[in-house]
Order: structure tokens, then sequence, then C-alpha cells
């Protein structure tokens, strides 16, 4: 008798866990329609940014304020006031510090890699490629879709604890985006004054390869 009820608990609670993953797969579903459905027709994006990072070692945040740029189909520049920039196309990532300017092939970092088909997935709506480096979560809010990256396996894993997205369900765009480390630090880039579909000059993608 005892066997037979541990055996209906264990079937209960794997009936449970089957039902949950279910759910857990339809919201993304859902997630993703909607996001594809108010994002198919953008083609640019123009807005105003913050970025805040917090570090162990400094005693405040540090905030830095500038342009964001995003171009179909993988062309992003954040183009700070102070004349840094992070400039990343489908094939290149480029950053300015203090005018050093560093340019890297994005196949040959995994972790650039990995940024790259997050923010394009964040546009184009394409969360599959997604589910093998990372588990997804996602949750609906009320005027947000909140979705959360966890790295898997290799140099993400190592560093980066997790990656907190936050959707405007008005329209799908890009409200934040918060990089935790392992350590507690963490750069949020929030997004505001956004504007749809507007001319970008294609120069501001060029890079020094």
């Amino acid at each position: 008798m005892l066997m037979k009820t541990r055996l209906i608990s264990i079937l209960l609670m794997l009936a449970s866990l089957a039902s949950f993953a279910q759910n857990a797969n339809d919201k993304q579903q859902e997630f993703e329609q909607e996001l594809k459905s108010k994002n198919e027709n953008v083609t640019s994006i123009k807005c105003s940014f913050t970025q805040t990072r917090e570090v162990s070692v400094l005693a405040n945040t540090v905030k830095k304020e500038g342009v964001y740029y995003f171009q179909r189909p993988g062309n992003m520049l954040l183009e700070f006031n102070n004349g840094d920039f992070i400039k990343m196309t489908e094939k290149w990532f480029e950053m300015n510090t203090a005018g050093n300017i560093t340019t890297t092939k994005v196949t040959a970092n995994p972790m650039l890699k990995n940024l790259n088909a997050i923010l394009t997935a964040c546009v184009a709506g394409n969360f599959e490629e997604m589910g093998k480096g990372f588990t997804i979560d996602i949750e609906e809010k009320e005027n947000e879709w909140i979705v959360t990256l966890m790295p898997k396996r290799g140099k993400a894993a190592s560093k980066i604890d997790r990656i907190l997205i936050h959707f405007d369900k008005k329209d799908m765009s890009l409200n934040t985006l918060n990089m935790i480390e392992k350590t507690g630090d963490y750069t949020m880039y929030t997004f505001y004054q956004k504007e749809f579909n507007i001319a970008i000059d294609n120069q501001l993608f060029n890079t020094s390869k």
C-alpha cells in the first residue's frame, strides 16, 4: 500500500512538472509571437540610453548617457556623449574607450557572439537560438514582458550570472537590458525617447576593418 501511494505521488509530481513545462513553453511562444508581430516592420531604431555600471571596487555607480542606433539585419551602435562607442555589425565588434579603439571579429569571441544574438533576437523576435546556450524564463507583467537568460556553459556561464531584458508591451521595444555578473557587479542599459523606422546613415556602422 505504501509503495502504491508513493508511486501515485511520483506520477502526480511528474504530471505537475510536465504541465509546468508546457505552460512555460506556451508563454515563450506567446511572447515570441507578440515580439515578431510588433517588430516585423521595424527596420531601424534610434533612441536615447543610459548605461549604469556598478563595480564592487568602486564606491558609487557610474552612469553614462548617449544615443542608440539599430539597423536591420544586425547593425548596432551605442554612441556615448563623451565620444566613446560600442559598435556591432554581423561580423565585427568595435569599441572606443577614451580614444583607444579595439576591433574584434564577432565569431572569434563566444561572449560577443552571444551578445550579438541576444540583441538581434530582441528585435527579430527569435529566441530559439538562445535555448542552445541559455536557460530562458519569461514572465508577463501588466506593462512589460521580462525575459531572464541564464548561461548554461562556457565563458559566459563563468562570468555572467543572468541577463534580464524588459520589453515594453505597448510596442515590444527594449526598455532595459541588465547583465549581472557572478560577483554581483552589473551593467544596465535603459532605453527611452524611441523613434522607429527613421533614416539612419549607413556610415555610422563602418568599422576600422
